[in-house]
């Protein structure tokens, strides 16, 4: 007979009070701590130490253990992070605990009850199972009777019956046999009758037990629920409360807000104002270096023009020191020549008689040339010869800078600037030995020049050079610069410094030397000379662009040369003169040849420069194409014209295209906006003036007109720009503004194309 138990909900799981209690009671242990699992927990392994498991059978393993702790802790986590209940919330959430209690207990005392009441229906089959020993005793009692009858009949008749005997003597043996199992079942079954009763009057006790504590739980029920209804009503007046706080919450979030905006526009504004003044200190900053940088440089040109004058008055003493001299020594030289004259006139009138006695022709002694004690200048200039080496330095203030050095110069190299001596520069060697201490610099006046920061000698040649350089560049040009072919100077200086570059082997060949350079006519390597100085006349240019390949030869110094002559006009261009296209769309159209291009050509509308178009051929071999350019804009990629009409229809068709500005006094030029003129301020400060396209551009007028343009426009933070400026920088092209891969150059093109569109939508407006 087994006795039925049931496992404790989750409530014992949690609660160490009700899961003894449960124990004492015999329902068994805790259920499984996995969530929402009702199993009773495993039990521990045979032999294994330790505490028992936690878990079911089926959740005792690593996984489930694991999503059971995550649980755990989240529930911490929430507990941990709930606020600390009121004494209020305390005793409905124990109040809700009881209930639960009550709620899981009444169930389990049922069971109970039932339990009790099959213990009892076993104490009432004792009776029974008394009876059937009774009946079995009796039943066995019969059998041994009529086994003793039957023996005694066997006895009485023995003889006969013996086999019967023995088998009733085994009959017999076996019913002792049932009855002993018949009592030892009998015992069973009564001791299990007392197990039973003895669990009955257990289960009776626990009855009475959880009974009285039911009665208690519901008399503390009874109260906690009228403390629950007074809860209840508390908690109404609190959420009143609530309601009201929170709308007042919700009035000071609505200003918090609108003051948050508020705040956010006077950031915005103090953010403007901080950069006006931080633009503001940078341009006072500016202003005070340009000042004292003026105020230092001021100082240096004075103390540099005292030196100056004070070199001036020795020069001029020693010029009239070596004046007085040289006068002297030419009155000597003229009483020396009437002397010698004299002398002369005396055998010319004795030879005479004697030559006529004698009628023997006589050989007349020659006539000294008159001299006057000066140098012929171009005398000594051919007598010099082609110079030892020719060091490019580049354009520096619009003049172009060589280092020459001639044979009879030695270690010295001249410094020339347009093809003038500008000074000279020297290595300096110790006097104990061949080691270079430096290098010095002497002007055109043989002014020596101090090296920078203390230092006895330049570092090094091109250090020196630089120093006559700036020397030079405080002087005006001299008058060769004129002179240069409009050809040259139209050149970028990419183009200008590989040409100069490319003919400097030329320049420099001599017959003593060799190689087929040095074979070529003396005029074309003067040409060559004079254009590695960077003064080369029209006629030199000429000269040059009409050398080819057979001339020059394969060497690695010919191709170069072939390669920098190819920005110059083909030799068999097409007729030089004028050439007139007639009316073409109201307006009439002429070709003038180009000055500054051999074989291209001007166009002009009504008389007026819209643009130029010039042939091109990169080697004699190849076919003739021509560039087009428009109001200084580059038409196409390259020569991406086949023809010469070609390109001057693409001139056409661009000026046809094109809407010209409002005049300079128009006042649509004061009313540009003021974004446009602040991102005008900012493209144009980022700009280079010193260096790059900017600051080689030909012509020179167009150049100073940009430069004056940009400097306008980096003041229009606080002035706006006029007509005459805001002009030349709309019309000025892409490639006038850098380099095609400048950043800044690119911004400033954008900002004036958009003040463009302005100025034009604003014209064709009105």
């Amino acid at each position: 007979m087994t006795t039925t138990t049931t496992r404790p909900g989750l409530a014992a799981a949690h609660d160490e009070w009700l899961a003894k209690k449960l124990l004492q009671a015999g329902f068994g242990g805790p259920d499984c701590d996995f969530p929402d699992c009702t199993n009773g927990r495993a039990p521990r392994p045979e032999g294994k130490p330790g505490p028992p498991p936690k878990f079911c059978v089926q959740h005792n393993n690593k996984r489930d253990r694991q999503t059971a702790y995550r649980a755990r802790k989240a529930l911490e986590r929430e507990r941990a992070a709930a606020p600390e209940p009121v004494p209020v919330q305390q005793a409905v959430a124990q109040g809700a605990r009881e209930q639960q209690v009550l709620a899981t207990l009444l169930p389990r005392v049922l069971t109970a009850l039932e339990s009790v009441h099959q213990g009892q229906q076993a104490g009432a089959d004792t009776a029974a199972v008394a009876a059937h020993i009774a009946d079995v005793n009796t039943a066995a009692d019969e059998r041994v009777r009529q086994a003793e009858e039957r023996r005694e009949e066997a006895v009485r008749d023995a003889g006969q019956v013996r086999e019967e005997a023995a088998r009733s003597e085994e009959t017999a043996a076996q019913a002792r046999a049932e009855q002993q199992a018949a009592l030892m079942e009998a015992a069973t079954a009564l001791r299990e009758a007392a197990d039973a009763d003895a669990r009955a009057t257990a289960d009776r006790a626990a009855l009475d037990e959880l009974s009285e504590t039911h009665r208690q739980l519901s008399d503390a029920h009874h109260e906690l629920t009228g403390a629950n209804q007074q809860l209840q009503a508390r908690y109404g007046e609190q959420e009143t409360t609530l309601n009201r706080l929170t709308s007042e919450h919700n009035q000071l979030t609505a200003a918090h807000g609108r003051l948050q905006g508020e705040k956010e526009a006077q950031n915005v504004r103090l953010k403007e104002l901080t950069g006006d003044k931080a633009r503001l200190e940078d341009e006072q900053r500016r202003t005070a270096a340009d000042l004292a940088a003026s105020q230092s440089e001021n100082t240096g040109l004075a103390a540099r023009r005292d030196e100056l004058q004070a070199h001036r008055e020795e020069l001029k003493t020693a010029n009239g020191r070596l004046t007085v001299q040289l006068e002297g020594e030419r009155e000597q030289h003229r009483r020396e020549m009437a002397a010698l004259r004299a002398q002369l006139d005396a055998a010319r009138a004795a030879a005479e008689p004697a030559s006529a006695a004698s009628d023997v022709p006589s050989t007349e002694p020659a006539e000294p040339e008159p001299a006057d004690g000066d140098e012929d200048p171009a005398a000594a200039g051919d007598g010099r010869g082609a110079p030892a080496a020719i060091v490019d330095l580049g354009v520096h203030g619009g003049s172009g800078w060589t280092l020459v050095r001639y044979e009879d110069d030695h270690s010295r190299w001249r410094v020339l600037r347009d093809g003038e001596i500008a000074g000279s520069i020297q290595p300096e060697h110790s006097w104990q030995g061949p080691s270079l201490l430096g290098w010095s610099a002497r002007t055109g006046g043989a002014m020596p020049l101090r090296p920078p920061h203390g230092q006895k000698h330049f570092a090094n040649r091109e250090q020196a050079a630089g120093a006559v350089i700036r020397d030079g560049l405080r002087r005006a040009p001299g008058a060769a610069a004129a002179a240069v072919a409009a050809a040259f100077t139209a050149l970028g200086e990419p183009e200008q410094n590989a040409l100069v570059a490319a003919v400097i082997p030329l320049a420099t060949a001599t017959p003593e030397r060799g190689g087929r350079l040095a074979q070529l006519p003396q005029a074309v390597r003067d040409a060559a000379l004079r254009t590695a100085l960077r003064v080369p006349g029209q006629q030199d240019l000429q000269q040059l662009t009409g050398l080819d390949a057979a001339e020059l030869g394969r060497s690695k110094e010919a191709r170069q040369l072939l390669h920098a002559l190819q920005g110059f006009g083909p030799a068999d261009t097409q007729e030089t003169g004028p050439v007139d296209l007639g009316t073409i769309g109201g307006r009439t159209w002429r070709l003038e040849p180009d000055p500054n291009y051999l074989g291209g050509y001007r166009v002009l509308a009504d008389g007026t420069d819209v643009g130029a178009i010039a042939p091109v051929r990169r080697r004699k071999t190849d076919t003739v194409r021509w560039t087009a350019e428009h109001r200084r804009r580059a038409l196409g990629r390259g020569p991406a014209h086949a023809g010469r009409d070609t390109a001057a229809r693409a001139v056409i068709a661009a000026e046809d295209a094109w809407v010209p500005l409002p005049a300079l006094d128009d006042e649509a030029y004061l009313r540009i906006p003021a974004g446009l003129r602040s991102n005008l301020y900012d493209a144009a400060s980022r700009i280079d003036l010193r260096r790059g396209r900017l600051a080689q551009i030909q012509p020179g007028a167009y150049r100073q007109q940009l430069h004056a343009a940009i400097g306008q426009a980096r003041r229009t933070d606080t002035r706006r720009i006029r007509g005459q400026h805001l002009a030349v920088l709309l019309d000025a092209a892409r490639e006038d503004l850098g380099a095609p891969g400048s950043t800044a150059a690119q911004e400033l093109y954008e900002v004036i194309q958009d003040i463009r569109a302005i100025l034009l939508t604003g014209a064709d407006t009105a």
